[in-house]
């Protein structure tokens, strides 16, 4: 799970390209092989499999990271917050631009895919069902009306997801009725296969000041504590 993409600059939720090109080419130096939102969503998973996800659609990730997949051969998908398209990160401290329609298409004709990251960028811990299906709605109706191709998924902003596990059901039976047949969270772990839970896939979190052998052995193990 990757956020924003920088020339040098790195922090909690950026990396730089370099560090993006040496993670990528190390995982295929390790004979990982690359998956996609479609091979998950119908149980086609390649051996050693690993899905290249960003969330937010920032702009300097189609600007940065973009050029760098097309040119090793990786797929991606990003997690689009829809109300925000062409417009800015505004849960950011530091407020950044965000893809606009012609970009998220020329993903798209790159082979990317799209999927939600909610419509608001709202944490649905705090959402009742009823909330959580109005706002996925909205999400793949906006992406319909402006005729972008999406993937039933959705990446939980924040990762949030109600605690109690009655809540939890009812917003899974939400996301359903909403649309949705894969739901990612952050998790920190690597996921057992075959899949347990389509609606709680764990992702690891690359951060830009961790160590490369912090993302080696994350990827091996998932979070050690």
């Amino acid at each position: 799970m990757y956020h924003k993409v920088s020339p040098a600059a790195e922090d909690e939720h950026t990396v730089n390209v370099a560090r993006l090109e040496r993670q990528l080419r190390w995982l295929r130096a390790e004979k990982f092989r690359f998956a996609t939102l479609e091979n998950v969503l119908h149980g086609a998973l390649p051996e050693r499999p690993v899905l290249v996800t960003f969330d937010d659609a920032y702009a300097d990730a189609f600007e940065f990271a973009r050029p760098v997949l097309r040119a090793l051969g990786v797929p991606a998908a990003v997690f689009v917050p829809t109300a925000f398209i062409g417009q800015t990160s505004s849960w950011d401290r530091d407020a950044r631009p965000l893809m606009n329609v012609s970009q998220l298409r020329a993903l798209a004709a790159d082979g990317f895919e799209l999927a939600l990251h909610s419509h608001r960028h709202e944490n649905y811990a705090g959402l009742t069902a009823a909330q959580v299906t109005a706002d996925v709605r909205e999400g793949f109706s906006t992406m319909e009306r402006l005729g972008l191709t999406i993937v039933p998924a959705l990446g939980y902003p924040y990762g949030g997801r109600p605690r109690d596990p009655v809540a939890r059901a009812a917003m899974q039976a939400a996301l359903r009725a909403g649309g949705v047949r894969l739901a990612f969270r952050v998790g920190n772990r690597v996921n057992g296969l075959p899949l347990p839970d389509p609606l709680q896939i764990q992702r690891l979190s690359v951060r830009g000041d961790e160590s490369f052998g912090a993302f080696q052995r994350k990827v091996a193990w998932g979070k050690l504590l």
